[in-house]
C-alpha cells in the first residue's frame, strides 16, 4: 500500500500557494486492507475513508468507465492493482494531475508542472469528456489562476463539450458549487470562458453581456451581472437565500428615481424597511452613491421612531399612521 498526496494541494505547493486543503490517494489497497488500518469507509459509489487520526479523506485509485449520460453514468473500479499513473489520468487538468509520495518526490506522468510554469490549462486525456463539469471547472481554474491561458486543444474540447448538449444532464447543485467558488474568484474570466465557448444553456441561458464587476462581494458581483441581463441571469440555476435576497433589493434600489411621486417613495421606503431588508441595504447603497444619502437618511429617521403609541390601534390604523410619518420624513427630506 502506498499513499500520495495528489490534487490541489500539489499544485498550490508548487505555485508558492499555501493549500486549502489535503487530498490523498491510496494505491495497491484494498477496502477491507483500509478498514483493518482503522480508516472509515465512507463514500457511497466509490471508496472514500476517513483517516483514524487526522480525520482527512483517503480515496482508493481507482479508473472511471462512462456507462450512460450524466453524473450517475459511471462505473468505477478501484481493484488494487490499478496504477498512480491511471487514477491520475482520469484527472480533468494537467496542473491537477501530478502527485507527491510520501518522501517529498513529485510524480507527474502528465507534464502538469511545465504547464504551470507555462501557466497553461490542458486537459489530461480524453477522459475529460465523460464529465461535461469540467468544463465549468475548466471557467473556474481560469476565474483562480488569472495570468493562465487555455490550451488550444483544451479550447476544442471546450467546444466539443457544449455542442455535445451534457451540460443539460449535470444536476442544478453541481453547477451551483462551481459557480458560488467562481463568484469567490474572477467572477468575469469565468463568465468569459461560459460566453466564448458557448456554456451558457442551459445554465446561463440568459447571459448576454458580461459587466465590469467592482466588487468583491460575491452577492453584489451576482447582481451586477443580474441587472445588466435584465434581471434574468441564471434563474433557474440560482440557490442561495442571500444572493435572492441582496439581488430584491438591488433590483428595487437601481429602478429608484428621487423624483418618483411621494405615494411611490412610500412603497419603496415601506419596503425597503422590512427586517429581511435591513442587513443587505447599505452595502447595496455603495454602489449608488447618487442615492446612498438621501435613502439611507430617511431610512435612518424611519428607524429611529418609536411607534409605541400605536400599539392599541388596529392594523390598517397602524400602517395609515405608519405612512403618515413616512411621508412626513420624504417630505422633510425634499
Amino acid at each position: 500500500m502506498k499513499i500520495y498526496k495528489v490534487g490541489g494541494a500539489v499544485r498550490d505547493k508548487l505555485m508558492n500557494l499555501k493549500p486549502k486543503d489535503n487530498d490523498w490517494l491510496v494505491v495497491g489497497a484494498s477496502v477491507l486492507e483500509m478498514e483493518k488500518n482503522g480508516f472509515q469507509k465512507v463514500g457511497k459509489k466509490f471508496p472514500v475513508f476517513l483517516h483514524p487520526d487526522t480525520k482527512e479523506e483517503y480515496a482508493l485509485a481507482r479508473k472511471e468507465s462512462k456507462t450512460g449520460k450524466g453524473h450517475g453514468g459511471f462505473k468505477f473500479h478501484f481493484t488494487p492493482d490499478i496504477t498512480l499513473e491511471e487514477d491520475l489520468k482520469r484527472r480533468d487538468l494537467t496542473i491537477n494531475a501530478i502527485a507527491e509520495d510520501q518522501d517529498g518526490n513529485i510524480i507527474d506522468p502528465y507534464e502538469g508542472k511545465k504547464d504551470i510554469e507555462a501557466k497553461i490549462l490542458r486537459h489530461v486525456s480524453e477522459s475529460f469528456f465523460e464529465d461535461p463539469l469540467r468544463a465549468l471547472r475548466v471557467a473556474r481554474f481560469y476565474a483562480q489562476f488569472e495570468d493562465f491561458s487555455i490550451h488550444p486543444q483544451t479550447e476544442e474540447a471546450l467546444h466539443r463539450i457544449s455542442k455535445s448538449g451534457e451540460l443539460r444532464e449535470l444536476t442544478r447543485e453541481r453547477v451551483w458549487v462551481e459557480t458560488i467558488k467562481s463568484l469567490e474568484l474572477n467572477f468575469e474570466r469565468f463568465l468569459y470562458v461560459i460566453k466564448k465557448f458557448n456554456l451558457e444553456m442551459p445554465w446561463y441561458d440568459e447571459l448576454e453581456v458580461i459587466p465590469s464587476i467592482t466588487s468583491n462581494n460575491p452577492n453584489i458581483k451576482w447582481c451586477q451581472v443580474s441587472e445588466k441581463n435584465n434581471f434574468r441571469f441564471a434563474e433557474k440555476l440560482l440557490t442561495s437565500n442571500s444572493i435572492k435576497k441582496t439581488l430584491e433589493i438591488w433590483s428595487r434600489i437601481s429602478r429608484f428615481n428621487i423624483s418618483s411621486s411621494k405615494k411611490e417613495k412610500i412603497s419603496f421606503f415601506k419596503s425597503m424597511s422590512s427586517q429581511n431588508y435591513k442587513k443587505g441595504i447599505s452595502e447595496v447603497l455603495e454602489c449608488f452613491p447618487q442615492l446612498d444619502n438621501y435613502i439611507s437618511k430617511i431610512l435612518n429617521d424611519y428607524d429611529t421612531v418609536n411607534f409605541e403609541y400605536l400599539n392599541d390601534l388596529s392594523s390598517n390604523e397602524i400602517i395609515d399612521a405608519k405612512n403618515k410619518v413616512l411621508k412626513r420624513i420624504i417630505e422633510e427630506n425634499g
